[in-house]
């Protein structure tokens, strides 16, 4: 009898498992009702589910695009007499948009054959060619496309030390390796195009994208807070007690770096796309943005109403947006002095990272009420907020998907902010938040993660931001050494603009720092004391004690 009643017991605790594990993840009819599709679920390389995911990063491989040669009919093929640009950056080559027609077969240049090797583009084009004999045959007018594609790597290191690197496209494991010492807390992984950094205790592992080989392993300094981010020449981590240190990621002749700065980071730096630059706010109140190409610097500080907790979104042209603790949303171009784009009062505080989606800025409040922002001036883009908002996951066919404050999957429509569903029956473990391509990833308690895309993007589109009102910055100028006597001697005039009678170096609208004149572009980054500043002076006062 009790033998019976384990039995059963064990098959009820099984069934009741899959149906939770289930319910994590998008059933078909759910995928269906909102119009899309799933391209893979694969469990990951983790000893104990979702729980020992340290940190997971989706990298979009620009300089190492994957190349296809399609077979398509119609209109398309018409379009189709020329293969598409080879240039990674071309919208044709980012999205699987076609002019008109149907694409019969997509076959990648990178196929293992029979070989075992790449079939290459020359046996990629036979196979095409021989299949459009075929069709014509049957009356089917068919042409060759050729077109490249960026690769997106999913990476992800566990709580055991696996490190792994998948086709976020597929699914498809391309190498493992095991790293660190599991004893030790692994923390969020740096990703760049060549390397990966990977922060293990006090111990920073730097491995290669391709082949996941290690190529360095070093002590750091200081105890890292939350984990790595590369950009530009080096491997950036906060530390404990407010300053930064930097690894050289190409160079390793190049010194390590530290630099001190006011308060220690309150979240991940976050890097600006097609860029060099990473910005962070930090507990004692600033948001400092730092250039990492060439010589580290810290280019400007911000002083914010109110601490700014959360991570910083990041948008092209070097923007940033954020909110603050005290329920102020900025918008910030990272410049070398800095330029605030706006700064609106909502009145609510806020915790969360924003999502940059096209000309929006989504921003949860604390309270669970989601803004939509516009880039350009910070306006309200709906009537009203959207309430019981918990997380933002991602924003694609305009369409947001968020998770309730019940945990329940929520669809909003971006250009109304109505909410198109609220289903309860996915309710994910975990979820992958994705501001890079059109790709909704989910994650269950066992650690399987789950890849939907819309039905007619078979190739990932991707999140680009447009920058309406670009600013080219003038190169830094080297000094000239032709001056042998006066620093502001004959060579060149004071710097400082005062002129050849050296007065105030401030004074006569010459200011570097913008002193508060009328007529100066933009408010001063640094405080200048103006009544139009764009924001207050993070010195507390005259640096130079005037």
């Amino acid at each position: 009898m009790n033998r019976s009643l384990a039995i059963a017991s064990a098959a009820l605790f099984t069934c009741v498992a899959s149906t939770t594990s289930a319910q994590e993840l998008m059933p078909p009819h759910v995928t269906e009702q909102l119009g899309l599709t799933q391209a893979w679920a694969r469990p990951m390389n983790v000893p104990f589910g979702s729980q020992s995911i340290a940190d997971q990063q989706l990298f979009v491989h620009e300089k190492d695009p994957q190349e296809f040669v399609e077979i398509v009919t119609g209109a398309a093929a018409a379009s189709a007499a020329k293969p598409a640009p080879a240039d990674a950056n071309a919208t044709a080559e980012k999205t699987d948009a076609q002019p008109a027609g149907k694409v019969l077969v997509r076959i990648p240049t990178d196929r293992i054959g029979p070989g075992g090797k790449p079939i290459g583009r020359a046996e990629a084009e036979r196979l095409a060619n021989n299949e459009i004999r075929r069709l014509k045959r049957r009356g089917i007018d068919a042409s060759i496309n050729v077109r490249t594609v960026p690769r997106v790597r999913l990476y992800t290191i566990g709580t055991n030390g696996a490190l792994e690197c998948r086709d976020a496209e597929t699914g498809e494991p391309l190498w493992v390796v095991y790293v660190g010492d599991q004893r030790l807390p692994f923390l969020a992984i740096g990703t760049s195009e060549d390397y990966l950094t990977v922060i293990n205790g006090g111990n920073l592992i730097q491995v290669e994208t391709k082949t996941g080989e290690v190529i360095e392993e070093v002590q750091m300094s200081g105890a890292p807070l939350f984990g790595a981010i590369n950009s530009g020449d080096f491997a950036m981590v906060p530390l404990i007690g407010g300053a930064i240190e930097g690894y050289p990621l190409y160079d390793p002749t190049r010194d390590p770096f530290m630099e001190i700065v006011a308060g220690s980071a309150l979240a991940m730096p976050t890097k600006a796309p097609e860029s060099t630059r990473v910005g962070w706010g930090t507990d004692r109140g600033f948001v400092y943005v730092m250039e990492l190409q060439g010589t580290p610097s810290v280019l400007f500080r911000l002083n914010t109403d109110g601490i700014v907790s959360g991570r910083l979104a990041s948008a092209t042209g070097n923007r940033y947006f954020f909110g603050s603790e005290a329920g102020q949303a900025y918008g910030l171009r990272a410049t070398r002095v800095g330029q605030v784009l706006w700064s609106q009062p909502f009145g609510e505080p806020f915790y969360n990272e924003p999502l940059v989606v096209g000309e929006q800025v989504l921003i949860r409040s604390t309270y669970g009420n989601l803004f939509s922002l516009n880039v350009e001036n910070g306006s309200m883009t709906w009537d009203k907020t959207v309430p019981n908002v918990a997380e933002l996951i991602v924003a694609f066919d305009g369409r947001a998907y968020c998770t309730s404050l019940s945990g329940s999957l929520m669809v909003i429509e971006l250009e109304s902010g109505e909410v198109v569903g609220t289903f309860s029956e996915v309710r994910p473990s975990q979820f992958l938040s994705n501001s890079l391509t059109d790709r909704l990833y989910l994650i269950n308690t066992a650690g399987d993660v789950q890849c939907l895309r819309p039905e007619a993007a078979s190739l990932p589109n991707f999140n680009v931001q447009p920058d309406v009102a670009p600013v080219e910055e003038e190169a830094i100028k080297k000094p000239t050494p032709e001056s042998t006597t006066s620093p502001f001697g004959p060579a060149m005039n004071d710097p400082f603009g005062a002129g050849a009678a050296g007065g105030d170096p401030f004074g006569g609208g010459g200011d570097p720092f913008g002193g508060g004149g009328n007529d100066a572009p933009m408010g001063d980054p640094f405080g200048g004391g103006g009544d139009d500043a764009g924001m207050d002076n993070p010195f507390g006062g005259n640096p130079f004690g005037g």
